[in-house]
């Protein structure tokens, strides 16, 4: 029997269609997966560098919280064959490092743990938080010592800071309140002034060491200068010599409406000679040499207490037995 060469082999035909129908499946499937995988699990190229974009403005304008959020979606998105991954990978590991450090900083309100983590990132994302952190710490320090070299030492290092008008202000007041040698002999020569005058009854010397206005003096309150002289007066009716010494002065200067005031601690001597009797007097004090003291009739001490405005005038003047 002869075989027809132009007779069709069916089942082999079909073996073929088979075969290119799985490997049209299969790579339908590669395509399918490469689909999914670029736009559902690894978004597309514009994708990517829209998100990259993005974690670079929020970079570049400060914005940590978005910055964080954006790295972590990126990270969640994106795996190590994205184009800027390495270069992000990079960003985000310096990031949440300096985050936590900051975090922990924070929590310690230490001034110290504030330096420590800027020397450890001195030009990082939280740079601008940290230097005003450290602003507020180091004026809280200086406000605790609340001197003149403290707050220089905060302007030392703040000039501009939040603190710095503040600082140079409570510099203004401590200089009002600081008591300088030169106010110091001041207020002692113008209480000494003013007893000498009371020793030797002189009217024109005491006017001249006393304010406009005074609130008390000795015993009488609002006094005027005719009632001041009339207390002179009779201190000298006997006809006695009198002497005054100031002694133990403390002086304190304080502000009041931004003016100074000097409020003095003393203790008075009172040396009473009799009619006729003329001590040696000390040619720098005044006073009774030392020696002569024997010859006062009688001696009284007295604490005082007076107020002098910045005139250095008396405005108060109480004494005590």
């Amino acid at each position: 029997m002869t075989l027809d060469n132009n007779t069709p082999n069916p089942p082999a035909k079909k073996r073929a269609t088979g075969t290119i129908l799985i490997i049209s499946l299969v790579i339908l499937a590669f395509m399918g997966a490469a689909v999914w995988f670029l736009f559902f699990r690894g978004g597309s190229d514009a994708d990517e560098r829209t998100a990259y974009d993005n974690i670079i403005r929020y970079e570049n304008t400060h914005q940590l919280d978005s910055l964080g959020e954006a790295l972590n979606d990126y990270f969640d998105t994106y795996n190590s064959d994205a184009f800027h991954y390495s270069q992000l990978k990079d960003l985000h590991d310096r990031f949440f490092t300096e985050r936590d450090d900051w975090q922990s900083t924070e929590a310690s309100m230490s001034l110290e743990a504030v330096r420590q983590f800027l020397g450890v990132h001195p030009d990082g994302f939280y740079l601008g938080d940290a230097t005003r952190k450290l602003d507020s710490l180091s004026y809280v320090e200086a406000c605790a010592a609340n001197t003149r070299e403290a707050y220089e030492h905060y302007l030392d290092q703040f000039a501009q800071g939040k603190f710095a008008a503040e600082a140079r202000k409570q510099i203004s007041e401590l200089d009002n309140e600081e008591l300088s040698i030169e106010e110091k002999t001041a207020v002692k020569e113008a209480l000494t002034t003013h007893f000498d005058a009371l020793g030797d009854n002189d009217k024109g010397t005491i006017a001249s060491t006393l304010a406009s206005e005074i609130s008390s003096y000795i015993g009488k309150a609002n006094p005027e200068l005719e009632d001041i002289y009339a207390y002179m007066s009779n201190m000298h009716s006997s006809g006695r010599m009198i002497v005054f010494n100031v002694k133990n002065t403390t002086i304190t200067k304080v502000n009041a409406g931004g003016r100074s005031m000097y409020n003095v601690q003393f203790s008075l001597e009172e040396e009473t000679y009799a009619r006729g009797s003329h001590p040696t007097l000390d040619t720098e004090t005044g006073n009774p040499d030392e020696g002569d003291k024997s010859a006062a009739s009688d001696v009284k001490t007295f604490s005082g207490t007076a107020v002098l405005n910045e005139g250095m005038k008396i405005t108060s003047l109480v004494l005590r037995k």
